[in-house]
């Protein structure tokens, strides 16, 4: 790779955490694992029994968890994976990301309103539920559940090199060394995180031949699916690496969706293709180093 390339992308990507917190949906219920317990002559630490003291299923508490997972998916998908925690996120992308992240509060806050609205009725339900476990574990209050959803996101340059001010008290010799180590695993970290979209890429593909093979009925959108995760790694290939142009030179057959819908020996014809593009992106992995 060209060393003044690899500049260059370098100073064109920060670094973007992700966090979460929520409140928890079960509670360990002390009393009743001692009686478990007892009742089976047991160590005192062989059972352990949890009672669920928040319902997420269909409901604005489970509504708020899909909430984060969705954000933390939707900047996940914008950037690379770092090796050390967060997410490689080119300059441009940063006002998508602020976007995604502000639409993200606004339904979250939404959902912090219905949580409180329906927790009475919420409670009334668990309450019939757990029976006489209702008094063994603490219920939290509304406004504990609400307030526990929080997201955070940070923007931040990304790490780089250690450099000549801060190892001005080395020798030259140690200070050259602990330089060059200290770019080789700045270069190798971001040539690493490109294995997040080709990962991201086989799960796809997977999903693909399965439907190809065994669906009932064929959606012709497996294939808008397919086209659109190669042009994802395709945008992510920050580095412009070479094998990573291999391998979406290699799926573009598969992407082609046909005239019409396909026979069941051309669906399998089509899984074949996808197999070996699969393959062929765990020999890019392993070209990689990865």
């Amino acid at each position: 790779m060209n060393t003044t390339l690899e500049l260059k992308t370098a100073q064109s990507l920060v670094l973007c955490h992700y966090s979460t917190t929520a409140p928890a949906t079960t509670a360990l219920n002390r009393s009743a694992s001692a009686r478990a317990v007892a009742n089976a002559g047991a160590e005192k630490d062989a059972a352990r029994l949890y009672n669920t003291i928040l319902t997420a299923r269909g409901t604005a508490i489970g509504r708020a968890i899909s909430l984060q997972q969705r954000v933390g998916v939707s900047l996940r998908r914008l950037g690379l994976p770092c090796p050390m925690g967060g997410i490689y996120l080119r300059v441009r992308d940063i006002q998508q990301a602020e976007i995604i992240f502000d639409d993200g509060m606004i339904e979250l806050d939404t959902a912090r309103v219905d949580i409180l609205a329906a927790y009475p009725a919420l409670v009334a339900e668990l309450s019939n539920r757990l029976g006489s476990f209702i008094n063994e574990v603490v219920i939290p209050s509304a406004t504990e559940v609400a307030s526990r959803f929080t997201m955070r996101m940070s923007i931040v340059n990304q790490p780089v090199a250690v450099t000549n001010n801060v190892l001005g008290g080395l020798a030259t010799e140690v200070a050259n060394r602990v330089r060059a180590d200290s770019q080789r695993q700045i270069d190798e970290m971001l040539r690493s995180a490109h294995a997040g979209p080709i990962e991201d890429l086989k799960r796809v593909l997977a999903e693909f031949s399965d439907r190809m093979r065994n669906a009932n009925r064929l959606h012709l959108t497996q294939f808008d699916k397919l086209r659109e995760e190669a042009k994802r790694l395709d945008d992510l290939n920050i580095l412009g690496l070479p094998e990573i142009d291999e391998l979406i030179a290699q799926i573009a057959d598969v992407c082609m969706a046909p005239a019409g819908v396909p026979s069941y020996s051309e669906r399998v014809v089509i899984a074949v293709k996808a197999e070996k593009v699969a393959s062929k992106a765990d020999e890019t992995l392993a070209a990689l180093g990865l």
